[in-house]
């Protein structure tokens, strides 16, 4: 199984960090997430105009998985997200 297909609940207890150089940018921690896309938005929104590369690290408590998955963050003028096959890419937002 591809690590972005890991399945959630809507149920699960979910953890997740985003890091850079071991200083964390933003956590979240709760339930009523659909899917891992939700939870990348969320943390998207949490770092403010932050500009780099880091390590989102989502762990589910109830099933417990955890995934690491590198992202971008950079001005692209859209609010998708996007991927290249190899990690995330998410826009700022205004």
């Amino acid at each position: 199984m591809n690590s972005m297909e890991k399945k959630l609940s809507r149920n699960d207890k979910i953890f997740a960090t985003l890091t850079h150089n071991g200083r964390r940018l933003a956590n979240i921690n709760g339930k009523n997430f659909g899917s891992v896309s939700e939870i990348m938005k969320l943390i998207c929104t949490k770092t403010g105009k932050w500009i780099g590369i880091a390590i989102l690290t989502i762990r589910n408590y109830n099933q417990g998985w955890s995934i690491n998955v590198p992202v971008t963050f950079k001005p692209l003028g859209t609010s998708q997200l996007q991927r290249d096959g190899r990690q995330y890419t998410l826009p700022l937002f205004s």
